[in-house]
């Protein structure tokens, strides 16, 4: 049995972490974005048209909302976003087929390797790029990746918003890890950190034993994934609650590496005037995109897509990278981002980064001659249990 740790971020989701845990804890004056649909008041797409003293619905993961963003757009279209947190992936498939088509919520953030699912199911609609001319300075290395679109019929499911790699992190007291083999080195023991999140922890294993495409694990490949978990047990001091704890740790140079780590650490462990690393392995690493989705039967169409619009141009996106501490998609973004975030990301080596390690997609739920999500995470329940 692992110990959960504890400290500040003690319990926190990922996504409270970066609420509470962001370098930049400073708001930055957004200035209204170009209209992604006209006018405040004029016409949208087809025949819709965006009316002030509207709502737009947002179900989101926590800090997508930004308040600074949500009031410049109130503030520009006089509409409205009133979010609902996501409480975990498994509730987004539940809620979004209950409601399907009801009009219960407009605009969806979530991660692009499930999103295919949700789309196939009917809850989500076709987006047409025309109508979200911030779209046209998306960096081509998200447009680019398969699971932006629906694999039959080609439509495109959703636009690429915030992401991140999560590689291995660690302190200046280990060299860089060049090749994931190295973190089986017994001289270790002890020294590295889990953290329990079992979609990064399992993708990170799969591509250090060289399973590049892990979303088409076969059992067998699954549970030799989890050996290699098993086989890494010694050198893990602990198995953290979240990232924010595991981030606490480094700092306090309780342990010196952590897999798999995340990018936001580095960010985050600066304010505390501490220098962490974050290392790309020869293999890749894990890599997250969330995208920005209409839901299917939206009751405001036209501001869904201005609210999608508006949070994929260059100010809302670089007043996201500031207060969440993670990546952003619009490439006229990245000059309005101190450096810690421009460096940390590695937006100069975008291309190079992603022709070694892409985005990659998550198991689908078809289940057949390979394993699903949901095997993912039983199996890391296992594991974290004994």
């Amino acid at each position: 049995m692992f110990e959960d740790g504890d400290g500040e971020f003690a319990g926190l989701t990922r996504a409270q972490f970066l609420r509470r845990a962001a370098s930049a804890g400073v708001a930055v004056a957004v200035a209204p974005a170009i209209a992604a649909c006209g006018s405040s008041s004029g016409p949208t797409s087809g025949t819709e048209t965006l009316k002030r003293g509207t709502v737009v619905k947002l179900y989101n993961w926590q800090g997508y909302d930004d308040a600074a963003n949500l009031k410049s757009f109130k503030g520009s279209f006089g509409v409205t976003v009133r979010p609902t947190y996501i409480a975990g992936d498994q509730e987004v498939f539940t809620k979004l087929g209950a409601q399907k088509g009801q009009g219960q919520w407009d605009v969806l953030t979530y991660n692009s390797g499930l999103v295919p699912q949700l789309f196939a199911q009917d809850i989500l609609e076709p987006l047409n790029p025309a109508d979200f001319p911030s779209a046209a300075s998306i960096y081509p290395e998200f447009m680019g990746l398969p699971q932006i679109k629906a694999g039959g019929s080609g439509d495109l499911v959703g636009l690429p918003f915030s992401w991140g790699y999560q590689g291995f992190i660690r302190t200046g007291k280990l060299p860089e890890l060049r090749n994931w083999d190295e973190i089986f080195d017994p001289r270790l023991k002890g020294q590295l950190i889990g953290v329990n999140d079992p979609t990064t922890s399992i993708a990170t294993m799969a591509l250090a034993l060289g399973f590049k495409d892990y979303d088409k694990l076969t059992q067998d490949q699954l549970d030799e994934v989890m050996d290699g978990w098993e086989r890494l047990r010694p050198s893990l001091r602990t198995i953290a609650p979240d990232y924010g704890v595991a981030k606490d740790l480094l700092v306090r140079g309780e342990v010196q590496g952590c897999v798999p780590g995340w990018q936001a650490m580095v960010v985050n462990a600066a304010s505390d005037g501490v220098r962490l690393f974050h290392d790309i392995p020869v293999q890749g690493v894990y890599g997250f995109l969330d995208l920005l989705c209409i839901i299917a039967g939206t009751k405001n169409p036209a501001g869904a897509k201005a609210l999608v619009d508006f949070m994929l141009s260059p100010r809302p996106q670089a007043q996201l990278a500031k207060s969440l501490s993670q990546g952003i998609t619009n490439e006229k973004a990245v000059p309005l981002l101190p450096k810690v975030l421009q460096e940390t990301y590695q937006y100069d080596s975008l291309a190079e980064n992603f022709a070694r390690s892409p985005i990659r997609p998550l198991p689908s739920g078809d289940g057949g001659q390979y394993v699903t999500f949901a095997d993912w995470a039983e199996a890391w329940e296992r594991f974290t249990a004994g």
